[in-house]
């Protein structure tokens, strides 16, 4: 008999296309929906924590912000910039002579001084805090290295009349801050070294006869939200990298105003860096896949953009884990259920195969060596019991016909 007739073979069959096709149909669409949502998840988390960032930096920035106009506000520096218009509206402390008005002036100023002082403290965001007069003089200057912060002696005090970020906050209107580009602080007109990254915001105050009177700037200490970016690149609206996961920093500062290397967001993505600076978003290859998100910076219409690049196979790993395990646990079913079809077919099939043995023993003469027993409380074992019956009937029949032949 060949196999394909045998009645095991078709009950494994249908057993199979019963049980599996099914399984195997589920299976490889939970596969496809499963996949689809993790690598949907994977890329939401990426995005959040681009968003996350986003306002952390935004956060920062407008609290410095926040900072400046209270300083420029305080009752110290409105009480200093009154009492400094009674005594000359070009008053200028640093080469008055002593008198009564000008100590009382000094005083006052030592009092902005040590709120300066204590902002500084309290902070420690800043590389420094000041107070220039409209000649451009600074008449307050506190410095910190992030640790310790101090008090400017007079000495030391400069003219900053021909920088840039004096002239233009000279410039704006009232209430309008200055924000100049974040870049690498500069000493004498060279780059420091360390590298520190600043930004400054600098906004004009007024005396209470409404006249113009300088201006308070602070230098904000970029590296203290920079450095929280870690793996995260920051980009410039010139498309100059601030931060970039590159250990050796030589991706980083490549503006013409800071180390002029020339490395920048066009050299990093060639092929994306147009869609880079569009609208915010997600952008997937087969090699990486970025988020990238606009950061407003407080005060002005500029912005940054924030980039978060993984590998694509680092975005898909879960989704790749969690086919591998369902294909496990595919094969691993469809082999039980193969040996569970094995099994049962066998059972159902065996006694049938035995009563067919019997059957065709019986059929040759062989009634007495063939007792038919099966255990078997269902539809096989009542037709076995059938068999039995009819054996032993056959025999009787048969020994009756041999009485009546013999008589």
């Amino acid at each position: 008999m060949k196999i394909y007739h045998r009645l095991r073979t078709r009950l494994v069959a249908i057993f199979c296309m019963v049980t599996l096709i099914p399984i195997l149909i589920t299976g490889i669409y939970a596969i496809q929906v499963s996949s689809k949502t993790l690598r949907a998840q994977a890329l939401l988390t990426q995005t959040e924590q681009a968003k996350t960032l986003k306002n952390n930096l935004f956060s920062f920035l407008n609290t410095t912000k926040g900072d400046l106009l209270f300083l420029a506000q305080s009752p110290a520096m409105t009480d200093y910039l009154s009492l400094r218009s009674t005594i000359s509206p070009r008053y200028n402390s640093e080469t008055e002579d002593d008198s009564a008005p000008q100590n009382a002036l000094e005083s006052q100023r030592q009092t902005l001084e040590q709120e300066f002082l204590a902002l500084s403290r309290n902070r420690r965001i800043y590389y420094q805090i000041r107070y220039l007069d409209e000649t451009g003089q600074e008449v307050v200057r506190v410095d910190a290295d992030g640790l310790i912060s101090q008090i400017v002696e007079r000495a030391k005090r400069q003219d900053k009349s021909d920088r840039y970020y004096f002239k233009k906050t000279m410039r704006l209107s009232r209430q309008r801050i200055f924000v100049s580009p974040l870049d690498l602080n500069r000493e004498k007109g060279e780059i420091g070294i360390p590298h520190k990254p600043v930004i400054r915001y600098a906004v004009n105050v007024y005396d209470n006869q409404n006249r113009q009177a300088g201006i308070v700037i602070t230098n904000v200490d970029a590296s203290q939200f920079l450095n929280l970016l870690d793996e995260v690149r920051l980009v410039n609206q010139a498309g100059y990298f601030m931060s970039h996961p590159d250990l050796t920093g030589e991706r980083r500062w490549g503006g013409p105003n800071d180390l002029d290397t020339g490395y920048s967001l066009e050299k990093e993505y060639p092929q994306l860096a147009t869609k880079i600076r569009g609208q915010d978003g997600t952008i997937s290859t087969p090699t990486i896949t970025l988020s990238h998100l606009r950061v407003p910076i407080a005060g002005t219409t500029r912005h940054w953009t924030l980039i978060i690049q993984q590998d694509t196979d680092d975005i898909l790993k879960s989704v790749t884990k969690f086919r591998t395990t369902f294909i496990i646990i595919l094969v691993v079913a469809v082999v039980i259920a193969l040996v569970l079809a094995l099994l049962f077919s066998a059972r159902i099939t065996r006694p049938i195969e035995y009563l067919t043995r019997t059957a065709d023993a019986i059929s040759k003469g062989d009634l007495v060596n063939n007792r038919v027993e099966v255990k078997d409380k269902g539809e096989i074992g009542q037709l076995a019991r059938a068999f039995e019956r009819m054996r032993v009937s056959m025999i009787k029949s048969f020994e009756r016909l041999r009485k009546q032949t013999r008589t």
